[in-house]
């Protein structure tokens, strides 16, 4: 009764949705890109979904972790085209390879744009990285307001409470003590082919602000490991600029923002 078969109910459902439903795999997928092969490989219909780029924007990058080590040349191409569609932590990892794996001025100036397009899309990791890199070049305006960026005092993310810290004149760095850990693993990832592993030495740092309030400032905020309170922004990045640059393997006077 060949005539009789009805056609698979994927084929009957709107693009749109086959989108979504593709977006949703590639994003919650212990294996995103194993899945979404396995996704194309239905049909015509959802072949056609899985390419749109609504869906690659979404793949969870950071969950392929097999790829990246056992099959460096896929991750790198992944990476790329990935990173083309907007995907936030493909964008953030194109970053940090050309800022810190090439460490050559045009190569670092490409690499923060694309570090911007994923902070601009909600990367906190890479709005930190930012954050220490603007520092580092001496724009101290961009520099405080990507780490305020990290906090949610601009408005995001948990800008209730840490608002009100804000309005008393306290300034923590919970989130940017979570992002400082991910991004100096993230560094050390990209970096440990070229430096070989090296560690730097100590890391110049600024003299404190003229307003600080010294004996309030840099002080640990109770029980929350790393954390600590400061009296300005200027304060704060300072601390984080320190933190991160004592971790990673990169010569601070090559920053180009």
């Amino acid at each position: 009764m060949a005539g009789s078969r009805r056609t698979p109910l994927v084929r009957e459902l709107p693009h749109d949705m086959l989108v979504e439903i593709a977006a949703r795999v590639a994003a919650t997928s212990p294996h995103p890109m194993e899945d979404i092969c396995s996704l194309r490989a239905t049909c015509r219909a959802t072949r056609g979904a899985c390419e749109e780029g609504a869906v690659g924007s979404r793949v969870a990058l950071e969950r392929e972790e097999r790829m990246r080590w056992l099959e460096p040349d896929r991750y790198l191409a992944l990476v790329g085209n990935l990173a083309a569609l907007g995907n936030p932590e493909a964008c953030f990892v194109r970053g940090l390879e050309l800022v810190f794996a090439a460490a050559a001025e045009a190569a670092v100036r490409g690499g923060v744009e694309w570090l911007r397009r994923a902070a601009t899309a909600g990367h906190k990791t890479a709005a930190y990285v930012l954050g220490v890199l603007h520092y580092g070049g001496d724009d101290r305006q961009e520099a405080e307001r990507y780490i305020r960026q990290v906090e949610g005092e601009d408005g995001g993310e948990g800008g209730g409470a840490q608002g009100c810290e804000q309005q008393a004149g306290r300034k923590t760095n919970r989130e940017c003590v979570r992002c400082r850990t991910l991004a100096v693993h993230a560094v050390r990832e990209v970096t440990w082919k070229v430096v070989d592993g090296a560690t730097m030495g100590s890391v110049p740092v600024p003299p404190p602000e003229k307003s600080c309030k010294g004996g309030g400032c840099d002080v640990a905020e109770g029980w929350n490991f790393g954390c600590a309170v400061f009296c300005s922004d200027g304060c704060r990045i300072r601390h984080e600029y320190s933190q991160f640059f004592s971790r990673v393997p990169f010569p601070v006077d090559l920053l180009v923002v």
